[in-house]
């Protein structure tokens, strides 16, 4: 089987690299159309959605808080007070080389133990272990705000497809 490590960490790096590209797609658009910043950075799918920005840091923060508390690392909170996209991809950047930087040890090693996931107010989750909380939870919510993002930016018109998504996924045989 894939060590814990090799199906989290840079699985995560691929699609945050995607991610950055994916946000300078949105921001070359408006900066093309004459479309504002902020209108594609606070744009909402549903009213009750957060916008691109809150996608972006969703992602980042699902990836580190993965990486932390699986690795038992100590975590150290990041302001979500991001308003440009050059401030979400100076996020992205950080990101990735943050966890480029986390030993595969710290991940490997805690892939079958219990896992207790705090989330303040809206209280504490108990995954039987690591390799749960990443298949049930920390995977599909960093992808469910990364397709939030590239729907906004679609939503928004910004010329991007499942490629980039997608991108460096597939090899040509």
């Amino acid at each position: 089987m894939t060590s814990l490590y090799k199906q989290s960490i840079p699985v995560f790096v691929k699609y945050l690299n995607n991610l950055g590209a994916i946000a300078q797609k949105g921001q070359a658009f408006a900066d093309d159309t004459g479309k504002k910043h902020e209108e594609i950075l606070d744009f909402r799918l549903v009213p009750d959605m957060q916008g691109l920005r809150y996608q972006v840091q969703s992602c980042c923060n699902t990836a580190v808080w993965f990486a932390d508390r699986v690795g038992e690392l100590e975590h150290t909170a990041v302001a979500d007070d991001e308003t440009t996209f050059a401030q979400l991809q100076t996020r992205i950047e950080k990101t990735v080389a943050y966890l480029n930087g986390v030993d595969p040890v710290a991940i490997d090693s805690h892939a079958d133990k219990p896992l207790i996931m705090d989330r303040g107010k809206f209280g504490k989750f108990h995954f039987d272990t690591a390799q749960t909380y990443f298949s049930e939870f920390a995977m599909p919510n960093f992808h469910f705000h990364l397709t939030s993002g590239y729907c906004i930016l679609r939503t928004q018109g910004a010329p991007i497809g499942a490629m980039d998504y997608m991108k460096d996924v597939f090899k040509k045989v």
